[in-house]
């Protein structure tokens, strides 16, 4: 794994990748999966996932989170959120994709997309960029947050009960970071073990770069960006690229629930969609099984 700040629409951001760096040049028609995150896009969640994913295909694999999200050593700066909230934003993110595109896709490359919740929203927006319209050869939605954010069960929760104490939350992350090491360890193991339900012990670090008051303010903000603005499915983009797109949904899903399946599959019926009992954080408890998964499709599309 190789992994490095690059400055992407004026932000630097964390691009991890196994196989070939993005930076490395190719005369063959390289046939790479670009990995783009949910919320909060911190890679180091998705390292299992996309490691399955290179080991069974051998294909380089990059993934791309947002900016914001993973912060970089102290000596590199990011704009700060207050004066430049602009640049952390819905619109801004998927700019932020789009300059990854124009700077690193190779001219002869084969594109396997996989999103993951916002992440597929966003490569709804990006499949006519230029950087992506001939090479993209098929897209892999999970959990897709790409319609209608705002009714579903997450959503109405995160705005209602979460939004108003958003300040609260940030001010007691930075209390947690005054903590002993041992004491942080603890009380990430307690929540992820007896009230998430899961044994997340692999992704401590993961955990404790998200529960920094700057990364989480940069999370909340665009988490409540997308239940504002993810509305409308884009049916147009999805039909015209429906022989390439895969959807696969969690049947207990808080954000992409089944009733979102029943909807596309009844509003485009020729499109491939797929239901499972995985859980949206998948990459939690789940990430070589869905890896294996992705390569699986990959391969058969091949």
């Amino acid at each position: 794994m190789h992994e490095a700040f690059l400055n992407l629409n004026g932000v630097r951001t964390k691009v991890s990748t196994w196989g070939r760096w993005v930076e490395e040049s190719s005369e063959e028609q390289d046939d790479i999966v670009l990995i783009i995150t949910g919320n909060p896009g911190i890679n180091g969640f998705y390292n299992n996932f996309a490691k399955t994913i290179h080991e069974k295909l051998g294909y380089p694999v990059w993934c791309l989170g947002h900016a914001g999200h993973d912060l970089p050593r102290e000596s590199i700066i990011l704009p700060k959120f207050k004066e430049h909230q602009e640049l952390y934003g819905l619109k801004e993110q998927v700019q932020h994709k789009a300059d990854f595109l124009e700077k690193y896709i190779p001219e002869k490359a084969k594109i396997h997309l996989v999103g993951h919740s916002m992440g597929s929203y966003m490569i709804l927006e990006l499949l006519d960029h230029p950087a992506l319209r001939d090479k993209v050869v098929d897209v892999y939605l999970l959990f897709p947050a790409i319609e209608y954010m705002a009714e579903t069960n997450n959503g109405k929760f995160l705005t209602n009960f979460i939004k108003p104490i958003v300040p609260i939350i940030v001010f007691l992350s930075w209390i947690f970071t005054f903590l002993p090491n041992m004491v942080q360890n603890s009380l990430i193991y307690a929540y992820t073990t007896f009230i998430m339900k899961i044994h997340a012990k692999e992704h401590l670090t993961n955990i404790k770069n998200l529960i920094k008051p700057g990364v989480l303010r940069r999370v909340f903000f665009l988490a409540f960006e997308d239940i504002d603005h993810i509305r409308e499915r884009n049916n147009e983009v999805i039909k015209k690229n429906v022989k390439k797109i895969k959807i696969y949904y969690g049947r207990t899903d808080g954000w992409t629930p089944p009733i979102f399946c029943d909807r596309i599959k009844r509003d485009i019926p020729d499109v491939d969609v797929e239901i499972t009992d995985y859980h949206h954080s998948f990459v939690l408890s789940s990430s070589m099984e869905v890896g294996d998964k992705v390569s699986t499709w990959i391969k058969e599309k091949k």
